[in-house]
Protein backbone atom coordinates (compact mmCIF):
# COMPACT_ATOMS: atom_id res chain seq x y z
CA UNK A 1 0.00 0.00 0.00
CA UNK A 2 1.03 3.62 -0.36
CA UNK A 3 0.79 6.30 1.80
CA UNK A 4 0.55 9.94 0.90
CA UNK A 5 -0.35 13.33 3.54
CA UNK A 6 -3.07 15.28 1.09
CA UNK A 7 -2.89 19.43 1.63
CA UNK A 8 -5.58 21.20 -0.22
CA UNK A 9 -7.53 24.58 0.59
CA UNK A 10 -11.26 23.72 1.87
CA UNK A 11 -13.52 26.30 0.95
CA UNK A 12 -15.99 24.83 3.26
CA UNK A 13 -13.50 26.11 6.14
CA UNK A 14 -12.33 29.06 4.46
CA UNK A 15 -8.45 27.45 5.49
CA UNK A 16 -5.66 25.01 4.31
CA UNK A 17 -6.56 21.91 5.63
CA UNK A 18 -5.06 17.82 5.31
CA UNK A 19 -5.77 14.54 5.11
CA UNK A 20 -4.03 11.42 4.67
CA UNK A 21 -4.80 8.41 2.69
CA UNK A 22 -3.65 4.94 2.33
CA UNK A 23 -3.96 3.46 -1.47
CA UNK A 24 -3.19 0.31 -3.65
CA UNK A 25 -0.12 0.46 -4.92
CA UNK A 26 0.04 -3.25 -6.41
CA UNK A 27 -0.76 -2.80 -10.43
CA UNK A 28 -2.79 -6.07 -9.61
CA UNK A 29 -5.41 -5.05 -7.91
CA UNK A 30 -8.45 -4.22 -10.18
CA UNK A 31 -10.12 -0.40 -10.25
CA UNK A 32 -12.07 1.14 -9.14
CA UNK A 33 -11.37 1.63 -5.40
CA UNK A 34 -13.83 1.41 -2.80
CA UNK A 35 -13.41 4.23 -0.12
CA UNK A 36 -13.24 3.93 4.08
CA UNK A 37 -13.31 7.23 5.67
CA UNK A 38 -12.00 6.88 9.16
CA UNK A 39 -12.67 9.50 11.80
CA UNK A 40 -10.59 10.13 14.37
CA UNK A 41 -11.48 11.51 17.98
CA UNK A 42 -12.02 14.87 20.10
CA UNK A 43 -8.38 15.04 21.09
CA UNK A 44 -6.64 13.89 17.95
CA UNK A 45 -6.13 14.77 13.85
CA UNK A 46 -5.78 12.99 10.90
CA UNK A 47 -2.21 11.57 11.35
CA UNK A 48 -3.37 9.46 14.68
CA UNK A 49 -5.41 6.20 12.55
CA UNK A 50 -1.56 5.81 10.56
CA UNK A 51 0.81 6.42 13.79
CA UNK A 52 -1.21 4.28 16.61
CA UNK A 53 -2.54 1.39 14.62
CA UNK A 54 -1.27 -0.81 11.83
CA UNK A 55 -4.22 -0.03 9.74
CA UNK A 56 -1.99 0.11 6.46
CA UNK A 57 -0.70 -3.74 6.92
CA UNK A 58 -4.57 -4.12 7.96
CA UNK A 59 -6.18 -3.14 4.25
CA UNK A 60 -3.11 -4.11 2.33
CA UNK A 61 -4.05 -6.17 -0.78
CA UNK A 62 -7.37 -4.38 -0.38
CA UNK A 63 -8.78 -1.87 -3.13
CA UNK A 64 -9.45 -0.04 -1.14
CA UNK A 65 -8.61 3.76 -0.59
CA UNK A 66 -8.33 4.69 3.59
CA UNK A 67 -9.09 8.62 4.05
CA UNK A 68 -8.03 10.24 7.42
CA UNK A 69 -9.54 13.58 7.31
CA UNK A 70 -8.56 16.59 9.95
CA UNK A 71 -11.91 17.14 12.05
CA UNK A 72 -10.03 19.45 14.51
CA UNK A 73 -12.52 19.37 17.60
CA UNK A 74 -15.37 20.24 15.49
CA UNK A 75 -17.43 16.80 15.94
CA UNK A 76 -17.95 16.58 11.85
CA UNK A 77 -20.67 19.28 11.97
CA UNK A 78 -21.50 22.37 10.83
CA UNK A 79 -21.42 24.66 14.06
CA UNK A 80 -23.82 27.21 14.78
CA UNK A 81 -21.14 29.77 15.37
CA UNK A 82 -17.71 28.22 13.98
CA UNK A 83 -16.49 26.07 10.77
CA UNK A 84 -18.69 23.77 8.28
CA UNK A 85 -16.92 20.31 9.31
CA UNK A 86 -19.44 18.37 7.73
CA UNK A 87 -19.25 20.27 4.92
CA UNK A 88 -15.56 19.81 4.05
CA UNK A 89 -15.91 15.84 4.63
CA UNK A 90 -18.97 15.47 2.69
CA UNK A 91 -18.16 18.61 0.00
CA UNK A 92 -14.15 19.18 0.27
CA UNK A 93 -12.57 15.89 0.83
CA UNK A 94 -14.98 13.64 -1.13
CA UNK A 95 -14.93 15.32 -4.34
CA UNK A 96 -10.82 15.87 -3.81
CA UNK A 97 -10.67 12.27 -3.30
CA UNK A 98 -13.29 10.99 -6.23
CA UNK A 99 -11.62 13.72 -8.91
CA UNK A 100 -8.32 12.45 -7.84
CA UNK A 101 -7.77 8.14 -7.23
CA UNK A 102 -9.73 5.78 -9.26
CA UNK A 103 -12.57 5.29 -6.98
CA UNK A 104 -16.11 4.49 -7.27
CA UNK A 105 -17.98 7.61 -7.33
CA UNK A 106 -21.00 5.82 -6.09
CA UNK A 107 -22.63 4.54 -2.67
CA UNK A 108 -21.86 1.02 -2.77
CA UNK A 109 -18.10 1.89 -2.88
CA UNK A 110 -18.40 4.45 0.17
CA UNK A 111 -17.91 3.17 3.59
CA UNK A 112 -17.26 5.95 7.10
CA UNK A 113 -15.94 5.14 10.25
CA UNK A 114 -13.91 6.29 13.42
CA UNK A 115 -13.98 6.07 17.38
CA UNK A 116 -15.25 8.40 20.10
CA UNK A 117 -16.18 11.98 18.46
CA UNK A 118 -15.60 9.96 15.19
CA UNK A 119 -18.04 7.64 16.23
CA UNK A 120 -20.54 9.58 16.73
CA UNK A 121 -19.71 11.77 13.51
CA UNK A 122 -19.64 8.37 11.13
CA UNK A 123 -22.61 7.17 12.83
CA UNK A 124 -24.10 10.78 12.35
CA UNK A 125 -23.00 11.45 8.63
CA UNK A 126 -23.71 7.78 7.62
CA UNK A 127 -27.04 8.59 8.62
CA UNK A 128 -27.95 12.10 7.66
CA UNK A 129 -26.00 11.46 3.99
CA UNK A 130 -27.46 7.70 3.62
CA UNK A 131 -27.63 8.02 0.22
CA UNK A 132 -23.63 8.62 0.07
CA UNK A 133 -22.39 5.50 2.27
CA UNK A 134 -23.57 2.07 2.56
CA UNK A 135 -21.48 1.31 4.92
CA UNK A 136 -20.71 2.57 8.79
CA UNK A 137 -19.12 1.68 11.87
CA UNK A 138 -18.44 3.32 15.49
CA UNK A 139 -15.74 2.49 17.58
CA UNK A 140 -16.64 3.71 21.56
CA UNK A 141 -18.66 6.89 19.91
CA UNK A 142 -20.11 9.41 21.98
CA UNK A 143 -23.52 8.59 20.29
CA UNK A 144 -25.82 9.90 22.79
CA UNK A 145 -23.77 12.88 23.38
CA UNK A 146 -26.67 15.22 22.25
CA UNK A 147 -29.02 13.83 24.83
CA UNK A 148 -26.69 13.73 27.83
CA UNK A 149 -26.02 17.10 30.39
CA UNK A 150 -24.86 19.58 28.46
CA UNK A 151 -22.83 20.83 31.44
CA UNK A 152 -20.70 17.55 31.67
CA UNK A 153 -20.85 18.13 27.86
CA UNK A 154 -18.95 21.23 27.85
CA UNK A 155 -16.34 19.82 30.69
CA UNK A 156 -15.14 17.22 28.20
CA UNK A 157 -15.90 19.67 24.83
CA UNK A 158 -16.04 23.23 25.94
CA UNK A 159 -17.27 24.08 21.88
CA UNK A 160 -20.13 21.95 22.87
CA UNK A 161 -22.23 24.75 22.79
CA UNK A 162 -21.17 27.07 20.14
CA UNK A 163 -21.04 24.11 17.86
CA UNK A 164 -24.77 22.26 18.24
CA UNK A 165 -26.59 25.43 19.97
CA UNK A 166 -28.28 25.33 23.49
CA UNK A 167 -30.75 22.48 22.90
CA UNK A 168 -29.52 20.20 20.76
CA UNK A 169 -31.24 16.72 21.72
CA UNK A 170 -33.63 15.58 19.02
CA UNK A 171 -32.32 18.22 16.40
CA UNK A 172 -30.33 17.88 13.20
CA UNK A 173 -27.69 16.46 14.79
CA UNK A 174 -28.55 13.93 16.72
CA UNK A 175 -28.17 10.38 15.49
CA UNK A 176 -31.74 9.31 17.42
CA UNK A 177 -33.37 12.03 15.85
CA UNK A 178 -31.58 11.37 12.17
CA UNK A 179 -32.80 7.89 12.26
CA UNK A 180 -36.64 8.48 13.14
CA UNK A 181 -36.45 10.08 9.61
CA UNK A 182 -35.33 7.82 7.51
CA UNK A 183 -37.06 5.01 5.49
CA UNK A 184 -35.63 2.02 7.12
CA UNK A 185 -34.76 0.66 3.51
CA UNK A 186 -32.16 2.83 3.05
CA UNK A 187 -30.01 2.63 6.41
CA UNK A 188 -27.04 1.83 5.60
CA UNK A 189 -24.97 -1.11 7.08
CA UNK A 190 -24.58 -0.61 10.70
CA UNK A 191 -21.72 -1.55 12.82
CA UNK A 192 -21.26 -0.20 17.03
CA UNK A 193 -18.56 -1.88 19.32
CA UNK A 194 -17.36 -0.50 22.58
CA UNK A 195 -15.02 -1.74 25.34
CA UNK A 196 -17.04 -2.69 28.70
CA UNK A 197 -14.57 -0.28 30.46
CA UNK A 198 -15.19 2.38 28.45
CA UNK A 199 -16.73 5.57 30.00
CA UNK A 200 -19.22 6.13 26.52
CA UNK A 201 -20.61 2.44 26.70
CA UNK A 202 -23.86 3.58 28.15
CA UNK A 203 -24.09 6.12 24.97
CA UNK A 204 -23.70 2.18 22.42
CA UNK A 205 -25.86 1.02 24.80
CA UNK A 206 -29.01 2.98 24.71
CA UNK A 207 -28.01 3.39 20.90
CA UNK A 208 -27.92 -0.50 20.37
CA UNK A 209 -31.65 -0.32 22.03
CA UNK A 210 -32.92 2.09 20.03
CA UNK A 211 -32.08 0.61 16.94
CA UNK A 212 -33.43 -2.68 18.30
CA UNK A 213 -36.97 -1.27 19.65
CA UNK A 214 -37.21 -0.16 15.54
CA UNK A 215 -35.66 -3.45 14.29
CA UNK A 216 -33.17 -1.67 12.41
CA UNK A 217 -30.76 -4.70 11.34
CA UNK A 218 -26.97 -3.66 12.62
CA UNK A 219 -24.27 -5.11 14.70
CA UNK A 220 -23.55 -4.66 18.01
CA UNK A 221 -20.80 -6.17 20.11
CA UNK A 222 -19.05 -5.18 23.36
CA UNK A 223 -15.83 -6.51 24.28
CA UNK A 224 -13.20 -6.13 26.73
CA UNK A 225 -11.58 -2.97 26.99
CA UNK A 226 -11.32 0.96 27.79
CA UNK A 227 -10.97 4.24 25.45
CA UNK A 228 -7.60 3.91 24.18
CA UNK A 229 -5.60 2.63 21.49
CA UNK A 230 -4.88 -0.72 22.73
CA UNK A 231 -8.51 -1.41 21.82
CA UNK A 232 -8.93 0.64 18.82
CA UNK A 233 -5.89 -0.92 16.95
CA UNK A 234 -7.75 -4.67 17.65
CA UNK A 235 -11.23 -4.28 16.81
CA UNK A 236 -10.15 -1.36 13.73
CA UNK A 237 -9.97 -4.96 11.86
CA UNK A 238 -13.02 -6.22 12.44
CA UNK A 239 -14.58 -2.86 10.77
CA UNK A 240 -12.59 -3.42 7.99
CA UNK A 241 -13.72 -6.79 7.28
CA UNK A 242 -17.29 -5.73 8.07
CA UNK A 243 -16.83 -2.71 5.32
CA UNK A 244 -15.57 -5.26 2.82
CA UNK A 245 -18.40 -8.10 3.52
CA UNK A 246 -20.67 -4.73 2.73
CA UNK A 247 -18.68 -2.98 -0.02
CA UNK A 248 -18.10 -6.95 -1.94
CA UNK A 249 -13.78 -6.00 -1.66
CA UNK A 250 -11.96 -9.11 -3.00
CA UNK A 251 -8.47 -8.88 -1.86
Amino acid sequence: MAFATIQYFSRSLSKASAFNVIFPDDPAIPRPWSTFYLLHGLSDDHTIWARRTSLERYVSGLPLVVVMPDGGRGWYTNAAEGYAYEDDLTKDVLGLVERTFPVKAERAGRAIGGLSMGGYGAVKLGLKHHETFASVNSHSGALAFLRTDPAENKKLSPEFERIFGKEPKGGPEDPFAILEGIDHGRIPALRIDCGTEDFLIQHNRDFHKFLEDRHVPHEYEEFPGNHNWEYWDKHIQEAIAFHARNLKLKP
